[in-house]
């Protein structure tokens, strides 16, 4: 059952979808996972209703235990709290993509066998598995990429960084970051930014202020949603203030990438070295959250609140959009609630999926 069902979704995305569940099986032997993804594979239907009379394509992941995130997670009275960010269930958080997975190890396992022992054991961790996986698919959005590597670490910084590729020629250094923390911008009606530091806090020590050869040094960042001005306001004061990052890219799981610097000639550059995404690389991202929850975040806010840069701050930024189109038409807002009518001892929700209008 678990084959068929991947089989139907690999159809969408690949074009010999039994080559690619032969190439995941050959994957998920050889990585050695503390969990069993098949048996964690399942199936939600979108029903047909008026306006959508073929529903929509279904809903297919693997739960991944032990995340510590879910809609099962404890959280504080307090709606502004920032345990309300874990308490979610969707793709990246507790819910993993097959056709993601697939791609990410796809990556991997390009990698030399050396390079390969700190993301493998990321894989095998709970906690990091989703998070890897969004870092090794910064290795798939380059043309003509080469020699992917890890980092490593350069005399004058602390910390490794993350990759060492090739891109059309050209060496890059890229350090990734997944932001778990930015889903509610997906259900707060523009009303959340994000939560803790900026986007460059953690990543700036890595890299040496003097450079000693030619390549980029980037920052790379996954979102649930494509960033907003205001976001990329800010992220042009952190660059001014990290001069030894080149740019930032921010890559949405909507596949919408961004690319910010404060030079036009390093936009443009990066711009060129990227491979143009398509809709259908990937499934449509599912997060599913409590409607209760973010009403009462929202009745504590100020819509469009967020970082703001102090001054004015020069930077470049470009976007590039997937190309073509989505196979089935997209719903509007609200077309589909869904309940759990029961959970796993493992705190595994069972999603019901529940369309807003009924045929009469």
């Amino acid at each position: 059952m678990s084959d068929a069902i991947l089989i139907r979704l690999f159809a969408r995305h690949f074009g010999d979808p039994v080559a690619a569940l032969k190439r995941l099986d050959g994957h998920l032997a050889s990585v050695g996972l503390p969990f069993d993804v098949k048996a964690h594979l399942r199936e939600v239907e979108f029903p047909a209703q008026p306006g959508l009379p073929q529903g929509l394509p279904s809903f297919i992941y693997y739960f991944v235990p032990d995340s510590q995130r879910g809609s099962d997670q404890a959280v504080v009275p307090d709606p502004l709290h920032p345990s309300f960010i874990k308490a979610c269930d969707g793709i990246g958080l507790n819910l993993g993509c097959p056709v993601r997975l697939l791609r990410a190890l796809d990556a991997f396992a390009r990698l030399a066998p050396g390079d390969q022992t700190e993301p493998k054991a990321a894989l095998q961790n709970a906690r990091q598995h989703l998070p890897t996986i969004e870092e090794l698919l910064w290795l798939t959005v380059w043309k003509s990429p080469a020699d992917p590597r890890r980092g490593g670490q350069w005399a004058g910084a602390s910390g490794d960084v993350d990759w060492a590729l090739s891109a059309s020629g050209y060496p890059v250094f890229l350090e990734a970051k997944f932001r778990q923390s930015d889903w509610p911008r997906l259900s707060d009606a523009g009303s959340y930014e994000r939560i803790g530091d900026g986007f460059l806090a953690n990543a700036a020590h890595k890299f040496p202020v003097e450079r000693r050869q030619a390549a980029l040094h980037l920052v790379g960042a996954t979102v649930f949603q494509e960033v907003t001005e205001s976001i990329l306001m800010a992220t042009a004061h952190e660059l001014a203030a990290t001069p030894q990052i080149d740019a930032l890219i921010f890559r949405s799981l909507s596949q919408v990438i961004d690319v910010v610097s404060p030079y036009q000639s390093v936009t443009e550059q990066i711009t060129q070295l990227i491979a143009a995404p398509h809709v259908m690389d990937y499934p449509v991202h599912n997060v599913f959250f409590d409607i209760e929850r973010r009403d009462a975040r929202l009745s504590q806010r100020s819509a469009g609140t967020g970082p703001a840069g102090k001054g004015a701050v020069r930077a470049f930024s470009h976007r590039i959009a997937p190309s073509g189109r989505f196979s089935f038409p997209m719903p509007e807002p609200g077309a589909y609630r869904l309940n759990i009518p029961f959970r796993g001892q493992d705190g595994e929700p069972r999603f019901n999926m529940i369309p807003k209008y009924l045929f009469a």
